[in-house]
């Protein structure tokens, strides 16, 4: 009879095991929280190498360093994380606007604040790569932007209008073009996301300038 092939001891197994990070992430139980945090980083990285359409659930999962039923564990399908991947990073979910009103003495200090909260939402690198990969993927994708969209973008547009209207009726600014159509005091944040997706980084000169340019129309706008 031939000889059984030889079998690794115990321990050296264990010892290499030991030094496979993919190995020691996926026996590591982690809070659930940091999980999903871990598998839309690695979603992230594969969806921008690979495209959506290309991108399997294996992928996602080996980035992760988890088995592909411990992904399955915390999310049933691509669509599910990529639309996890949309509120991540382009959903600013804690704004409250009626809370930041509360909290600005006037509407010049709420407009500073409300469009420093825009910027430093949407153009971190991590939200930037998000909107990049919604560009080249989103015709692809319709039921998840059009729920990006409603759930998202009008939204944040219907709780302007509401905190705009009060801010009117209690004589705090003027009624006008900005009060009825909200979304344009959005317009200039999506320009400077658009000027990055299409031309590269700004410098940060000038970024700071167009932020403060921001700023001043919507001042502008509603004093």
């Amino acid at each position: 009879m031939p000889n059984p092939l030889p079998q690794d001891p115990p321990d050296r197994q264990s010892r290499q095991d030991s030094q496979d990070p993919a190995a020691t992430r996926a026996r590591q139980r982690l809070p659930a929280d940091v999980r999903n945090r871990q598998i839309l980083d690695a979603a992230l990285a594969v969806f921008s190498e690979r495209g959506f359409e290309a991108a399997r659930m294996d992928d996602i999962a080996a980035r992760a360093g988890l088995s592909k039923g411990g992904l399955y564990a915390h999310f049933r399908s691509k669509d599910e994380i990529f639309e996890a991947l949309l509120r991540r990073a382009l959903s600013p979910s804690d704004l409250d606007l009626a809370a930041l009103r509360a909290a600005s003495p006037d509407m010049r200090h709420f407009a500073e604040a409300f469009v420093n909260r825009l910027y430093d939402d949407l153009m971190r690198p991590d939200a930037l790569a998000v909107q990049r990969l919604l560009v080249a993927e989103g015709a692809r994708i319709p039921h998840l932007t059009a729920q990006w969209q409603h759930d998202t973008v009008e939204a944040l547009v219907a709780q302007l209008k509401r905190v705009l209207a009060r801010c009117v009726a209690e004589g705090n600014c003027r009624a006008g073009v900005a009060t009825r159509h909200p979304w344009l005091l959005l317009a200039p944040v999506a320009y400077q996301v658009l000027w990055q997706l299409v031309f590269g980084k700004a410098d940060d000169a000038a970024l700071q300038s167009r932020r403060r340019e921001h700023i001043a129309l919507v001042r502008e706008l509603l004093a």
